[in-house]
């Protein structure tokens, strides 16, 4: 018998996920690219693998100022980021469970901590790799609990944040009866404002490990691994 599709799904909807797990989530994601970002700058001299806003601007400046050798460096570190963009796109799109992409992400953060122990492999081998690392992440997740974050960068969260905690709180106080209604959940005012503190001690934190450790970036692997099996067990569960 044909099924009428006509009618709606009865299928369960999967639950929501609870805000402590929805924020452990962001702020482990958002460890890994600040940590991993600090890391790098201060290897490549400052050029951010994954903050394209900075590149750019640097990027345009040195243009202007015929500043070639700035310019090309600023250059390659964006073109590669669309690499590692583009790469991380069409490996998702062949896997089966898109958050299998943090693992691959893991794996090249490891030859990453390799690889720049050779001072002259900075630029030519990890640049490229740990773009294509971000680029993975960016990819793969985006959305928690129904709130669109980014973890890659954070200036987007600082504008979604400070707008929820208007909405949430000052707006309300202001005039209940005109925007109770439009009132924010709690999630969208928390996860965003925990990304941007998060963000900014992961980065004194992979600052201060860099002086201590030259395999630091193994502490992103981890979290990485960590992530995956939370997210795995999440889907089994559900």
């Amino acid at each position: 018998m044909t099924p009428d599709l006509t009618k709606p799904s009865t299928l369960p909807e999967r639950p929501a996920a609870p805000l402590s797990v929805l924020l452990r989530r962001v702020v482990a994601l958002t460890f890994v690219v600040a940590f991993v970002e600090v890391t790098v700058y201060m290897d490549v001299g400052r050029i951010y693998p994954g903050i394209m806003t900075g590149n750019t601007v640097q990027f345009g400046r040195s243009v202007a100022l015929s500043q070639w050798e700035n310019a090309a460096l600023t250059g390659t570190a964006i073109g590669l980021f669309f690499c590692g963009c583009m790469c991380a796109s069409l490996i998702r799109r062949y896997m089966k469970w898109p958050y299998w992409e943090l693992l691959l992400m893991a794996a090249v953060l490891v030859v990453v901590t390799f690889v720049r122990l050779s001072p002259s492999l900075h630029h030519v081998v990890e640049l490229p790799l740990v773009a294509l690392a971000l680029g993975m992440q960016g990819e793969t997740l985006a959305r928690f609990g129904g709130v669109s974050l980014q973890t890659l960068v954070v200036t987007n969260n600082m504008v979604k944040f400070s707008d929820a905690f208007i909405g949430r709180y000052v707006a309300v106080w202001l005039d209940r009866s005109r925007f109770e209604a439009k009132r924010p959940a709690l999630k969208e005012v928390v996860l965003p404002g925990a990304a941007w503190f998060c963000y900014f001690v992961s980065a004194m934190f992979g600052a201060v490990i860099e002086h201590i450790s030259r395999f630091g970036l193994l502490l992103p692997v981890i979290v990485l691994l960590l992530t995956v099996y939370d997210l795995r067990h999440s889907r089994h569960a559900n």
